[in-house]
């Protein structure tokens, strides 16, 4: 009888360290996935405020504001509840396309730090406005 129960003892040990794997296994794969969530609504507020900076609204129609557009990173730390502890960088280029210009924008979200860190890529292009 000692023996069953010995036994029995090792095969619920070996199950609940089994669960317990499983378990890990699955809050890891959960937090990625919402850390690739956010950055890539980093990344997309990024492409947001390129376009914004490339196109300006302006309430006359005769006198826009000039596009900007920077080849160096702009880099954004947001601070809101839902993108806190995330960064974009964000990088334009100006391309001469001959009869109109073209916009390159890159947006690189970033969530979470050290083990947990995820990273999204967006990349878009614009054709400026004649």
């Amino acid at each position: 009888m000692l023996i069953i129960a010995v036994f029995a003892m090792t095969a619920l040990a070996a199950l609940g360290a089994a669960l317990m794997q499983i378990t890990t296994s699955q809050s890891d794969t959960t937090t990625r996935e919402v850390l690739g969530t956010r950055a890539w609504l980093a990344a997309n507020s990024g492409t947001e405020m390129a376009m914004a900076r490339l196109f300006p609204l302006a309430k006359d129609a005769n006198n826009l504001p000039a596009a900007t557009c920077s080849e160096a990173p702009v880099v954004t730390t947001f601070s809101s509840a839902g993108l806190r502890g995330c960064s974009v960088s964000v990088t334009c280029e100006t391309i001469d396309a001959g009869e109109f210009v073209q916009y390159h924008v890159e947006s690189k979200g970033q969530c979470g730090s050290s083990a947990h860190q995820v990273v999204r890529v967006q990349e878009s292009w614009a054709r400026g406005i004649q």
